[in-house]
């Protein structure tokens, strides 16, 4: 019990003298690598993105109902396996 009492009289310690940042500290701006992204690359993600629809819908729209193949004609004859006439 005292090593964590201990570690947190530590931190708080730390924490007083600004080497660590606390629970509510704000980082700071210019310090942070933000990278704000432009308008071409906005541009880019919705291009791909109408692609990508487009690209499903024609898939999609290919696909038919009587594109499977067809059952076989009950009446039509069949050929002989055996190699008899």
């Amino acid at each position: 019990m005292s090593y964590i009492l201990d570690a947190l009289r530590r931190a708080e310690a730390e924490r007083e003298r600004g080497l660590v940042p606390g629970l509510h500290s704000q980082p700071n701006a210019s310090a942070a690598t933000v990278q704000r992204r432009g308008p071409l690359t906005l541009a880019a993600f919705a291009a791909a993105g109408v692609v990508l629809v487009v690209a499903a819908a024609g898939l999609w729209l290919a696909r038919t109902p009587g594109s499977a193949a067809p059952a076989p004609d009950a009446d039509a004859p069949h050929a002989d396996t055996q190699g008899r006439g």
